[in-house]
C-alpha cells in the first residue's frame, strides 16, 4: 500500500469512525427524547411544540445558501491556493447569514397566527430567535465539514436532542412560551461552541460587506440552497399538512414523532455519505476522475444495502419497540414510521446525487427533481390524509421522496461507475424480506432482536457472496486494523 493510500484510509476511516461515534449518540437522545417528552407533555401538548419546532426548522433554510456544498467545494482548493480568499468566503458568509437572523423574530410574529391560532406572541418570536441563531452557527459548521473536522461538525445534529433534553424537561410543563425559550437556548449553546471552535477564523476585514466577492459562490450554492429547501419542505410540510389537513394535534403527535425516529436512521447513512465529499473533492481537483467514480459506485451500493437492512429492522420491530418507548397513545406512530422508512433505500440515491452533483457544480438536476417530488407530495396529501390521517401524511412522503431520488439518481448515474443489475439486485434481495413481520406473527423481544440479528448478516453475506458489494469499505477497515497494529 503506498504512503498517499495509507493517509486516504487513514483520514476517511478517521471521518468515519468520528461520525460514527456521534451518531450513536444521536440515537441515545433520540430514544430519549423520543421515550420522555411525548409522553410527558401529553398527544395535544407535543403537537403544538413539535409544529413549532418544525416551523422554526423550515426558517433555518433561508440562511442555508447551499454552504455546506460551496464550502466542501471550494475550502480545500482556497486553503492551498489562497487562504486570504478562504477566510473572506467565511467571514461574508457569517454576515449575509446574520442579517438574515435579525430579520426572522419580528417576521414570525407577522406569520405565526397564520399557521395556527395559538402560534403568537412569544412563541412565535422565540421560533424566529432559534431559527436564527442556528442560522449564524451554520457558517462555522460547515467550516468544520470543509476542513474535515467530522467529530465537531456531527456535533451539530448528533448532540442536538440530547442536550435539548433536560431543558425541555426543566420548563416543558409551563406551556409553549417555556418550551420555545429552552429550544432557543439550546442553539446558543451550539453556536457558542461553533464560534469557540473557528473563532481564528473571523477576522475583521473579512466582516466589513463585500458580497460582490460572494456573488459567484452564491451563484453556485443558490441552486443547492434551493434543492436543500426543497427537501426540507418535502419533509417538514408533512407536519404543517397534518396541521391544517387534520386540524388534530395528536395526528401530528403520530406524524412528527415518527419523522423524528426517521431522521435518526436517514442522517446516519446521509452523513457517512457525505463524509466523503471533503476527498472526493481533492481527487477531483486532482483531475483523478476515475476514482471520484469508483467511491461513488461504492458509496451507493453499501448504502442501499445498509438502507435495506435498516428497513426490515424496522418492519421487524416498530410494532412493539414504538408502544414501549412511547406509551400506548402514541401507538400509531408505528405504521407511521414503517410507511416512512420504505423511502430510506432511494434517499441513500439522494445523499450519492448530492455529492456527484457537488463534483460538477451542478445544482440544477437537484432543483428539477425537488420540484417534481414537493409537487408528488402536495397533491397526493389531501386524498390519503383524508383516508388515514397521519399514515396518509406518511405515505404521500414516500412517494414524493421516491420519485425525487429517481429523477434525480437518473440525471447524474453518467458519474457513477455504477452496475445498475447490482443496485437492482440489492432492492430485489431485501423486498421479500419486508413481509417477514407478517410470516413470523407476534414475537418476543428478545426472539425478534435474534431474528433481526440474523437477517441483516444473512442478507448482508448474500449481497457479498454474489458480489452485489464491492469489498472496498471492508478491506479499507482492514488495512486501518493493521496500520494500528504495526504502529504498537
Amino acid at each position: 500500500m503506498t504512503n498517499n493510500s495509507n493517509s486516504e484510509a487513514k483520514a476517511m476511516g478517521r471521518n468515519l469512525s468520528l461520525i460514527t461515534i456521534n451518531k450513536g449518540v444521536q440515537l441515545m437522545g433520540g430514544a430519549l427524547w423520543a421515550a420522555l417528552i411525548p409522553r410527558w407533555l401529553g398527544p395535544e401538548a407535543y403537537g403544538q411544540f413539535a409544529l413549532a419546532m418544525a416551523t422554526s426548522l423550515l426558517l433555518w433554510w433561508l440562511g442555508d445558501f447551499g454552504g455546506l456544498e460551496v464550502f466542501g467545494r471550494h475550502i480545500p482548493q482556497l486553503q492551498k491556493q489562497d487562504a486570504a480568499k478562504a477566510r473572506m468566503l467565511v467571514g461574508q458568509t457569517f454576515l449575509l447569514r446574520l442579517l438574515i437572523a435579525l430579520a426572522l423574530p419580528p417576521a414570525m410574529l407577522v406569520v405565526g397566527p397564520w399557521i395556527a391560532p395559538w402560534l403568537r406572541g412569544w412563541p412565535a418570536a422565540l421560533v424566529g430567535v432559534a431559527a436564527g441563531l442556528h442560522i449564524i452557527s451554520w457558517t462555522s459548521f460547515h467550516l468544520l465539514y470543509a476542513r474535515q473536522e467530522m467529530g465537531k461538525w456531527a456535533t451539530e445534529l448528533a448532540w442536538r436532542l440530547t442536550t435539548q433534553l433536560p431543558l425541555v424537561l426543566l420548563v416543558g410543563k409551563w406551556g409553549l412560551t417555556a418550551q420555545m425559550t429552552a429550544y432557543a437556548a439550546n442553539e446558543v449553546i451550539y453556536l457558542a461552541l461553533a464560534l469557540w471552535w473557528t473563532r481564528g477564523w473571523f477576522g475583521r476585514d473579512n466582516l466589513r460587506p463585500n458580497f460582490a466577492f460572494l456573488r459567484p459562490y452564491l451563484r453556485m450554492g443558490g441552486g443547492f440552497w434551493a434543492t436543500n429547501v426543497g427537501l426540507i419542505v418535502l419533509f417538514r410540510t408533512g407536519t404543517l399538512l397534518a396541521q391544517i389537513l387534520t386540524g388534530d394535534s395528536a395526528q401530528v403527535s403520530f406524524f412528527d414523532l415518527s419523522l423524528t425516529v426517521f431522521f435518526l436512521i436517514y442522517t446516519i447513512i446521509d452523513q457517512l455519505v457525505r463524509a466523503f465529499l471533503p476527498t472526493m473533492s481533492e481527487f477531483h481537483t486532482g483531475g483523478q476522475q476515475q476514482r471520484v467514480g469508483q467511491w461513488l459506485q461504492t458509496v451507493t451500493q453499501w448504502g442501499a444495502a445498509l438502507a435495506m437492512t435498516a428497513v426490515i429492522a424496522v418492519q421487524l420491530n416498530a410494532g412493539w419497540i414504538m408502544p414501549l418507548i412511547l406509551g400506548h397513545d402514541f401507538g400509531q406512530s408505528a405504521t407511521v414510521l414503517r410507511v416512512m422508512l420504505l423511502s430510506l433505500p432511494a434517499l441513500v440515491l439522494v445523499g450519492v446525487g448530492t455529492v456527484a452533483t457537488a463534483m460538477r457544480q451542478s445544482p440544477g438536476a437537484k432543483l428539477i427533481a425537488i420540484g417534481i417530488g414537493i409537487l408528488v407530495f402536495w397533491l397526493s396529501s389531501p386524498a390519503l390524509v383524508h383516508r388515514d390521517g397521519a399514515v396518509g401524511i406518511a405515505w404521500a412522503m414516500t412517494l414524493g421522496l421516491n420519485v425525487y431520488a429517481l429523477v434525480l439518481f437518473a440525471q447524474v448515474r453518467g458519474d457513477l461507475q455504477l452496475r445498475w443489475s447490482a443496485l437492482l439486485g440489492l432492492i430485489a434481495l431485501g423486498l421479500p424480506l419486508l413481509a417477514l413481520p407478517s410470516w413470523l406473527g407476534p414475537q418476543n423481544l428478545i426472539l425478534t432482536l435474534a431474528i433481526t440479528a440474523a437477517v441483516t448478516l444473512v442478507y448482508l453475506g448474500v449481497c457479498l457472496l454474489f458480489r452485489l458489494l464491492t469489498t472496498a469499505p471492508l478491506q479499507l477497515v482492514f488495512d486501518l486494523v493493521r496500520q494500528s497494529r504495526s504502529n504498537t
